[in-house]
C-alpha cells in the first residue's frame, strides 16, 4: 500500500497517513476483539477474522477496476481491514499455549518456533511482493494478500485442534463491556503485563515507520521500489534465525538477559542504517538487525502468555496487543514527515535512538525484573 500511494501521489506524507490508517483501528479492535475471542473461541475467531480481512483487501482492486479509488476510499478500506485484524491477532496468539499443552512442549520453544514460522511469511511475502509489483503493479499484487488470508483460515480450521477449556473455568456469560474492562484492568494491575505492554508500545512507536514508510521511500527515491521487499525480506531471514536461536538461548541465559541484550543490539544496528544507502550493505544490516531482534518477540510473548489466566487469555493478549500498538499511528505519521524533510538517514537515527530509550525503560521498570520461570504466578496456569 505505501508503494501504491507513492506511485500515485509521490508523497511520503500520504504514504504515512495510509500506514496510520492501517494501524489506528487495530488498536481498538485488538482491545475489544479479545473479549470476543474468549466468548466465541480462539480457533473460530481466528478463522472468521482472516476471512473478513480477505474480503476487505479484495474490495480495493475490485473497486479500483469499477468505480475508481481515491485516497479517502483507500484510507477507509485499509482501516476496515485493520478492524478484523485485531481479533485475528489475539486469537492466534492465544492459541499458542493450547498448542504447547497439546504437544507437551515448553512455551519458550513453541513461541520460538511460532515467531520463526511467522518470519518465513515475512521472507516470502516481501520477496513475492517485490516480484509481483514489478510485473503486475501494486494494486494487482493485493490479490496475493487475499489468497494468503484465505489459505490461513483454511489451515487454521483444518489443522489446529479445537481445545476444550478445563480447570473449572466459568462460561463467559458476563456482559460484553464488563468483560472488556476486566481484561484491561487485569493487564494494568499485573506488573509484568503492564511493563510488557509499555515496552511494546515504545518499540512499536519507533519501528512502525520502518516497513510502512522509511524503507519504501528510500527505495522509491532510488528509483528501485521493487527492492524494498528484498531488504525487508533480509530482516525476516535474520529474524527467523534469531527467533529459532531463542529456543537454544533459553536453556543457558535468563529471559531478562536475552531481552535487554536483544533490545540494545537492535538499537545499535538501526543506527548503522544512517551511514549507508548501498543496497549490499542494507541487506547485510537488515539481516544482522533481524538476527539480534529475533529473540525479543518470543520472550515478551512467553511473559504475556504465562500471566494470562485461562478464562481471560483472549482479553489479556488483546489488551496487551492494543496497548502495544496504541503508538503505531503516531509512529507511522511521524515517519513520513521525517523522511520527506530530513531524509532517510535521519529517520534511521530516529529509530535507533528510540530503541535505545525503550531499552532503558525495560531495564529500569520493576515489572520486567522478575520474569524467569520461577517468578510466574500460579494463576497463569499455562506451563
Amino acid at each position: 500500500m505505501p508503494i501504491l500511494v507513492l506511485q500515485r501521489t509521490g508523497s511520503a506524507v500520504l504514504a504515512g497517513v495510509v500506514a496510520a490508517a492501517a494501524m489506528a483501528p487495530l488498536v481498538l479492535s485488538a482491545l475489544f476483539g479479545g473479549a470476543l475471542v474468549d466468548r466465541f473461541g480462539r480457533r473460530r475467531s481466528s478463522v472468521a477474522a482472516d476471512l473478513l480481512s480477505a474480503a476487505a483487501v479484495a474490495a480495493l482492486p475490485l473497486l479500483d477496476m469499477t468505480l475508481g479509488l481515491g485516497i479517502p476510499l483507500i484510507l477507509g478500506l485499509v482501516a476496515l481491514g485493520a478492524v478484523f485484524d485485531g481479533p485475528g491477532m489475539a486469537a492466534r496468539e492465544a492459541l499458542r499455549p493450547d498448542v504447547a499443552a497439546k504437544a507437551k512442549l515448553p512455551l519458550e520453544k513453541i513461541n520460538s518456533w511460532g515467531e520463526a514460522v511467522d518470519g518465513i511469511g515475512g521472507v516470502a511475502g516481501p520477496g513475492l511482493a517485490g516480484v509481483l509489483i514489478a510485473i503486475i503493479g501494486p494494486m494487482n499484487t493485493l490479490w496475493a494478500t487475499v489468497i494468503m488470508f484465505f489459505l490461513a483460515s483454511v489451515l487454521t480450521f483444518t489443522v489446529v485442534p479445537s481445545v476444550q477449556h478445563t480447570g473449572g473455568e466459568r462460561p463467559a456469560v458476563e456482559p460484553y463491556w464488563q468483560s472488556v474492562w476486566q481484561g484491561l484492568k487485569f493487564v494494568w494491575t499485573e506488573g509484568a503485563l503492564r511493563a510488557t505492554a509499555l515496552t511494546g508500545m515504545l518499540i512499536v512507536l519507533f519501528l512502525t515507520p520502518l516497513s510502512s514508510v522509511i524503507m519504501p521511500a528510500m527505495m522509491f527515491q532510488a528509483g528501485k521500489p521493487e527492492q524494498t521487499g528484498f531488504v525487508l525480506a533480509a530482516f525476516s531471514v535474520g529474524g527467523i534465525l534469531g527467533a529459532l536461536g531463542y529456543s537454544v538461548l533459553s536453556r543457558f541465559a535468563g529471559r531478562r538477559v536475552v531481552l535487554l541484550t536483544s533490545m540494545s543490539l537492535t538499537a545499535l544496528a538501526f543506527l548503522g542504517f544512517a551511514l549507508t544507502t548501498d543496497l549490499g550493505w542494507l541487506l547485510v544490516l537488515a539481516f544482522a538487525t533481524g538476527l539480534v531482534d529475533g529473540p525479543l518477540a518470543p520472550v515478551l510473548a512467553v511473559v504475556m502468555q504465562e500471566r494470562a489466566p485461562e478464562a481471560l487469555r483472549g482479553r489479556v493478549i488483546g489488551t496487551v496487543t492494543s496497548l502495544s500498538l496504541v503508538a503505531s499511528p503516531l509512529g507511522a505519521g511521524l515517519g513520513g514527515p521525517i523522511v520527506e524533510y530530513a531524509g532517510p538517514s535521519m529517520a534511521f537515527v530516529f529509530i535507533g535512538v528510540g530503541c535505545l530509550l525503550a531499552t532503558v525503560y525495560a531495564a529500569l521498570t520493576p515489572g520486567l525484573r522478575r520474569i524467569e520461570p520461577a517468578d510466574v504466578p500460579v494463576l497463569g496456569g499455562n506451563r
